[in-house]
């Protein structure tokens, strides 16, 4: 018994049992009864000026096949940073506003199991920072692009997590075309500012760019 439990493998295995459990406990208590989080719908492009909010966006393991507003964003990140599933990364968008990349997915079919999980514990993280009552968020329909379509997403899983998270959050929809034109927009800007990168086991570390 002795030998299993204090098997190196095992060992991980119970921290991330406790992990997860103290997550459930503490992190993501009860939400039966609570109002919905997302506490407006726009039409717009969530990266215009108009938008004072800070940007939430949802990424894959891999930063690859990417398109709509998060393309120019990877283009600008070196592989010196080790991404994980779960992690969350931020940036300096602009004066005003922050963006955060949610990992919430792989690439390919059944890529997005647990996504859901995955942006309800990155929102929640974004949450508990110290500044984080005294700034606004806003979200796109992350699982309803063209990847999330071919690889089975479940928006409506998804949409859920928002709602019980504890960042109040504004959601953002717009169509193709303004998608389109957002991307072009954004390649032109000033490079992004890396500011840190967190992960449920890892904590918090620097993000390089």
């Amino acid at each position: 018994m002795w030998d299993f439990l204090f098997n190196r493998d095992n060992v991980s295995f119970f921290n991330k049992l406790t992990l997860t459990l103290i997550q459930i406990l503490y992190v993501r208590p009860p939400t039966t009864g609570r109002r919905s989080m997302i506490t407006d719908i726009v039409t717009g492009d969530i990266t215009s000026s108009e938008n004072p909010a800070d940007i939430v966006i949802g990424m894959n393991s891999r930063l690859q096949d990417v398109v709509g507003i998060g393309r120019p964003f990877i283009e600008r990140i070196t592989a010196a940073n080790p991404v994980n599933l779960g992690s969350v990364l931020s940036f300096k968008f602009d004066d005003r506003r922050l963006l955060h990349m949610i990992i919430c997915h792989h690439l390919g079919s059944g890529g997005w199991v647990g996504a859901d999980m995955h942006v309800r514990f990155g929102m929640d993280y974004l949450w508990q920072q110290p500044e984080s009552h005294a700034r606004k968020h806003s979200i796109v329909q992350i699982g309803t692009g063209r990847v999330g379509r071919r690889d089975g997403a479940n928006a409506a899983s998804i949409h859920t997590a928002m709602t019980t998270s504890f960042l109040p959050v504004t959601l953002f929809i717009f169509n193709q075309r303004e998608a389109e034109a957002a991307v072009e927009r954004l390649r032109v800007r000033p490079s992004l500012v890396p500011l840190r990168m967190w992960h449920p086991e890892r904590g918090e570390m620097e993000l390089a760019a």
